[in-house]
Protein backbone atom coordinates (compact mmCIF):
# COMPACT_ATOMS: atom_id res chain seq x y z
CA UNK A 1 0.00 0.00 0.00
CA UNK A 2 1.41 3.23 -0.87
CA UNK A 3 1.13 6.41 1.23
CA UNK A 4 -1.72 8.91 0.82
CA UNK A 5 0.54 11.86 1.56
CA UNK A 6 4.30 12.43 2.62
CA UNK A 7 4.89 14.79 5.46
CA UNK A 8 8.56 15.79 6.45
CA UNK A 9 9.76 19.50 8.35
CA UNK A 10 13.05 21.11 7.13
CA UNK A 11 16.55 19.59 9.29
CA UNK A 12 16.80 18.46 12.99
CA UNK A 13 18.30 21.29 15.01
CA UNK A 14 19.70 20.54 18.75
CA UNK A 15 18.48 23.65 21.70
CA UNK A 16 18.49 25.91 18.86
CA UNK A 17 21.28 25.54 17.46
CA UNK A 18 22.33 23.64 13.90
CA UNK A 19 24.17 19.79 14.82
CA UNK A 20 27.44 19.69 14.48
CA UNK A 21 30.56 17.12 14.71
CA UNK A 22 32.56 19.95 14.61
CA UNK A 23 30.97 21.67 17.64
CA UNK A 24 30.42 18.85 19.41
CA UNK A 25 26.27 19.28 19.51
CA UNK A 26 25.76 16.48 17.51
CA UNK A 27 23.78 13.10 18.75
CA UNK A 28 22.33 10.07 17.04
CA UNK A 29 18.85 8.74 17.93
CA UNK A 30 21.01 5.94 19.68
CA UNK A 31 22.98 8.55 21.62
CA UNK A 32 19.47 10.05 22.80
CA UNK A 33 17.65 6.81 23.99
CA UNK A 34 21.11 5.92 25.99
CA UNK A 35 21.42 9.53 27.47
CA UNK A 36 17.56 10.41 27.98
CA UNK A 37 15.63 6.59 27.60
CA UNK A 38 13.68 5.95 24.99
CA UNK A 39 10.15 7.56 26.58
CA UNK A 40 11.77 10.93 27.27
CA UNK A 41 13.08 10.69 23.75
CA UNK A 42 9.74 9.91 22.12
CA UNK A 43 8.44 13.07 24.08
CA UNK A 44 10.98 15.24 23.46
CA UNK A 45 11.02 14.64 19.86
CA UNK A 46 7.11 14.73 19.93
CA UNK A 47 7.25 18.66 20.80
CA UNK A 48 10.49 19.00 18.71
CA UNK A 49 7.70 20.55 15.88
CA UNK A 50 5.40 19.21 13.52
CA UNK A 51 5.73 22.08 10.92
CA UNK A 52 8.07 22.87 8.08
CA UNK A 53 10.12 24.64 10.11
CA UNK A 54 13.39 22.75 11.43
CA UNK A 55 12.53 20.23 14.45
CA UNK A 56 14.43 21.41 17.84
CA UNK A 57 15.42 19.22 20.01
CA UNK A 58 15.75 20.66 23.44
CA UNK A 59 17.79 18.94 25.80
CA UNK A 60 15.87 20.83 28.87
CA UNK A 61 12.58 19.07 27.10
CA UNK A 62 14.25 15.59 27.46
CA UNK A 63 15.73 16.03 31.39
CA UNK A 64 11.99 17.26 32.16
CA UNK A 65 10.39 14.30 30.34
CA UNK A 66 12.61 11.51 32.57
CA UNK A 67 11.13 13.75 35.69
CA UNK A 68 7.89 13.78 34.96
CA UNK A 69 7.73 10.04 33.67
CA UNK A 70 9.61 9.39 37.58
CA UNK A 71 7.14 11.41 39.29
CA UNK A 72 4.15 9.87 37.32
CA UNK A 73 5.37 6.03 37.40
CA UNK A 74 6.06 7.13 41.68
CA UNK A 75 2.58 8.19 41.79
CA UNK A 76 1.31 4.88 40.09
CA UNK A 77 3.05 2.20 42.44
CA UNK A 78 2.06 4.65 45.75
CA UNK A 79 -1.54 4.07 44.50
CA UNK A 80 -1.73 0.82 43.31
CA UNK A 81 -0.72 -0.35 47.14
CA UNK A 82 -2.94 2.09 48.37
CA UNK A 83 -5.58 0.24 46.35
CA UNK A 84 -4.77 -3.04 46.46
CA UNK A 85 -3.79 -4.27 49.54
CA UNK A 86 -1.23 -7.37 48.83
CA UNK A 87 -0.32 -5.48 46.13
CA UNK A 88 -0.59 -7.70 44.01
CA UNK A 89 -1.75 -7.36 40.62
CA UNK A 90 -3.42 -9.76 37.78
CA UNK A 91 -3.17 -8.83 34.44
CA UNK A 92 -4.33 -12.22 33.12
CA UNK A 93 -8.12 -12.31 31.60
CA UNK A 94 -10.50 -13.45 33.56
CA UNK A 95 -13.23 -13.61 30.87
CA UNK A 96 -13.85 -14.26 27.09
CA UNK A 97 -14.54 -11.66 25.16
CA UNK A 98 -18.12 -10.77 24.20
CA UNK A 99 -19.37 -9.42 20.35
CA UNK A 100 -19.02 -5.85 21.74
CA UNK A 101 -15.63 -6.99 22.84
CA UNK A 102 -14.56 -8.38 19.46
CA UNK A 103 -15.99 -5.40 17.52
CA UNK A 104 -13.87 -2.90 19.54
CA UNK A 105 -10.55 -4.90 19.45
CA UNK A 106 -11.23 -5.32 15.33
CA UNK A 107 -12.18 -1.29 14.93
CA UNK A 108 -8.76 -0.59 16.74
CA UNK A 109 -6.41 -3.34 15.70
CA UNK A 110 -8.22 -2.00 11.65
CA UNK A 111 -7.28 1.83 13.08
CA UNK A 112 -3.41 0.48 13.85
CA UNK A 113 -3.25 -0.80 10.23
CA UNK A 114 -5.00 2.31 8.41
CA UNK A 115 -2.59 4.27 10.74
Amino acid sequence: MMPKSIYCNGWMIINGEKMSKSTGNFLTLKDCISKFGVDATRFTLADAGDGLDDANFETDVANASILKLFTFEKWIQENIKAAIPDGQIDFAPHRTLDLWDTIFENAINHAIDEA
